[in-house]
C-alpha cells in the first residue's frame, strides 16, 4: 500500500537519475525543423516507444524555431473503453507545476512585494524551523534544508487510513520539518519548498493561488486549458492515468486528493497549452530580464549532468522542468537547442520488471530522438 503513495517523493530525482543516462552521452540531442517529412518517422518511433515501455499512451509536441508546431499521439487515453489518445486530452503535469510557481514568485519580486534573499519568516512566521535563515531563494532552488513530507512515516499512515484525505498546506509543511538541515548547504529536492512558496503567493497577494495563476500567467499567455486541480474531478476530456500493482493495471487517476500535491505538482493541462508555456518559460516572457536571468542561473544538483535554477533545470541542454505523479502521469516541458518540446505519458499498462520509480516521459522522449535522429 505504501508504494502507491510515493508520488510525493517527487518527480525530479527520478528524472535526474534516468534522463541523464540518455542525455549524458556523445550522441547529443538535436531536433530538425518540424516539417511534414519527419512526421511519419516520429509517429513510428513514438508508437515503438509506447509499446517498449509498456505505457497506455503518450502525446509528443514539438515547435521549431520558426514557430511551426506538430503534435503526435500514440496508444490509449482510457484502457477500459479503448479510447485512443488524442491531442486535446488533459493530463496532470506533476512537478512542471513548480516552474509556474517559481515564475509567480519572481513576478512578485519584480513587483517589489517579495525580496528574493529575505527569510521566509518575514512573510510566513512560525511555520518552519530556522525561519530566519531559510530565504525565498533557498526554497526556489531546493536548498532550504527542509525535509520531505512524502518520506515521513506519519504521512503514509495518514494516507493509508484515509487515501482521499484533504491536506492543508500547513499540514504538509508541518510533516516536512522533522529533518530540517542547514540552509544553502546542499541541493535536496523536496515538495515542501514549493508548498511554502504557494502559501507565500497567497499571503502577499491576498488572493488564491489559482486566481493569481490565472491573472499572472494563463490570461496573459492565452492558456485556456490549464488549471490547478482542487478537487477529485479532472476536466474533460482527460487521459486516465494507470499504475501497475500486484499483477494488475489499476486506474490511478484519483489515487490521492490533489491537495497532497498542490503547488508542488497540482496543475492539469493539455499539450498545446504546454507548448505555449515552454516558450514563455524559457524566454522569460513574463519576467524582467534580471529575474529571468536569476531563474536560469543554475547550480549543480547531485549529478554533474544536472543543474537546477529557480524552478527550472538543465539536463545536458534539455532545459525546463519534469513531472512524475506516482508513475501515473509523467511529463517534461521545456526546450532543447531552440526547439520547444512537450511529452505527456499516462502511466503503466504492464509489468516493466522494475521495482523502483520510472520516468517514462523521459524514456520515450529519448527513444524518439534516438530512433529518428531528430
Amino acid at each position: 500500500m505504501k508504494a502507491r503513495f510515493q508520488f510525493i517523493h517527487t518527480a525530479c530525482l527520478i528524472f535526474l537519475a534516468l534522463v541523464m543516462q540518455g542525455c549524458a552521452t556523445k550522441n547529443e540531442l538535436t531536433f530538425s525543423r518540424v516539417d511534414p517529412s519527419m512526421g511519419r518517422r516520429v509517429q513510428v518511433a513514438l508508437e515503438a516507444a509506447v509499446a517498449e515501455y509498456k505505457v497506455p499512451g503518450a502525446i509528443l509536441a514539438l515547435r521549431d524555431m520558426k514557430g511551426d508546431s506538430r503534435i503526435w499521439t500514440s496508444g490509449l487515453g482510457n484502457l477500459e473503453t479503448g479510447e485512443p489518445m488524442s491531442k486535446d486530452l488533459y493530463f496532470a503535469i506533476g512537478s512542471v507545476t513548480k516552474s509556474y510557481v517559481a515564475t509567480m514568485v519572481l513576478q512578485l519580486v519584480d513587483d517589489g512585494l517579495v525580496k528574493l534573499d529575505a527569510p521566509i519568516g518575514e512573510y510566513l512566521p512560525g511555520l518552519v524551523l530556522r525561519e530566519n535563515e531559510i530565504t525565498i531563494r533557498h526554497l526556489l532552488e531546493m536548498r532550504s534544508g527542509l525535509g520531505d513530507y512524502g518520506l515521513n512515516p506519519q504521512f503514509f499512515t495518514m494516507l493509508e487510513a484515509e487515501p482521499l484525505r484533504v491536506f492543508t498546506p500547513e499540514q504538509l509543511v508541518k510533516l516536512s520539518i522533522d529533518k530540517t538541515g542547514d540552509p544553502d548547504r546542499e541541493f535536496c529536492y523536496t515538495n515542501a519548498n514549493y508548498i511554502l512558496l504557494g502559501m507565500l503567493i497567497e499571503k502577499v497577494t491576498n488572493r488564491s493561488l489559482q486566481d493569481e495563476m490565472k491573472r499572472r500567467i494563463l490570461q496573459p499567455l492565452g492558456m485556456s486549458h490549464t488549471f490547478m486541480l482542487m478537487e477529485m474531478k479532472m476536466p474533460v476530456p482527460y487521459a486516465h492515468g494507470y499504475y501497475y500493482e500486484e499483477g494488475k493495471v489499476v486506474d490511478g487517476t484519483y489515487l490521492c486528493h490533489p491537495s497532497a500535491a498542490w503547488t508542488a505538482g497540482g496543475i492539469v493541462s493539455t499539450a498545446a497549452d504546454q507548448l505555449i508555456w515552454a516558450k514563455a518559460l524559457v524566454e522569460g516572457q513574463l519576467l524582467s530580464p534580471r529575474s529571468h536571468s536569476e531563474q536560469f542561473t543554475m547550480k549543480p544538483a547531485p549529478s554533474k549532468h544536472v543543474d537546477y535554477g529557480l524552478g527550472v533545470m538543465n539536463l545536458n541542454g534539455l532545459v525546463g522542468h519534469a513531472g512524475n505523479l506516482n508513475n501515473v502521469y509523467t511529463s517534461f516541458v521545456g526546450r532543447y537547442h531552440g526547439y520547444d518540446c512537450v511529452i505527456l505519458v499516462n502511466g503503466q499498462s504492464g509489468d516493466t520488471g522494475e521495482k523502483t520509480w520510472s520516468y517514462r516521459a523521459g524514456d520515450i522522449l529519448k527513444k524518439v530522438i534516438k530512433e529518428t535522429r531528430l
